[in-house]
């Protein structure tokens, strides 16, 4: 009976964490090239990237127009939503 109960909570325990801890960016990214924030193994991590490498963002003039309007970038290429840019 332990055994099933742990079971179900790691389940449920990574069901919660999984969504939190999503891939880093693809390379279809407009801001992927920006810096050395590629790497960066979350969508919440790459923002940050991005965010603290806000000069070379804005250097780079599809970065820069993706931070500027998000939804008209994404209309305009064909992108269903922000998570389609990440793993």
């Amino acid at each position: 009976m332990n055994k099933i109960a742990l079971l179900i909570f790691s389940i449920i325990s990574f069901s919660i964490v999984a969504p939190v801890y999503a891939g880093g960016a693809k390379n279809t990214h407009p801001c992927y090239d920006v810096a050395d924030c590629k790497t960066e193994a979350s969508k919440k991590e790459f923002s940050q990237c991005i965010k603290k490498n806000k000069e070379v963002a804005n250097a780079n003039l599809e970065c820069a127009a993706f931070r500027k309007d998000k939804a008209a970038y994404m209309s305009n290429h064909g992108i269903s939503g922000v998570d389609a840019l990440f793993n």
